[in-house]
C-alpha cells in the first residue's frame, strides 16, 4: 500500500495529484500509529532532559 501524499493550499487540505504550486505544503501520512509517535516524542523528552543536565553539571564544574 502506497502512502498518499496532501496538500495544504490555502487553508485546505486535499490529496496532491501532479505538480503543486510552490507555496504549498506537501505531507504524508505516517505509517505509525498515535501510540507509537507519542512514546518516541517521550523518549526523545527523556534523552533530550538528560543531555541538559548533564552538560549543566559539567558547565557548573568548571
Amino acid at each position: 500500500m502506497a502512502t498518499k501524499v496532501y496538500v495544504s493550499l490555502n487553508g485546505v487540505v486535499k490529496e496532491a495529484v501532479g505538480p503543486q504550486p510552490r507555496e504549498a505544503l506537501l505531507f504524508a501520512s505516517s505509517k505509525k500509529s498515535a501510540a507509537q509517535v507519542i512514546l518516541e516524542q517521550r523518549a526523545i523528552r527523556r534523552r533530550n532532559s538528560q543531555l541538559i543536565k548533564e552538560r549543566l553539571e559539567e558547565a557548573f564544574r568548571r
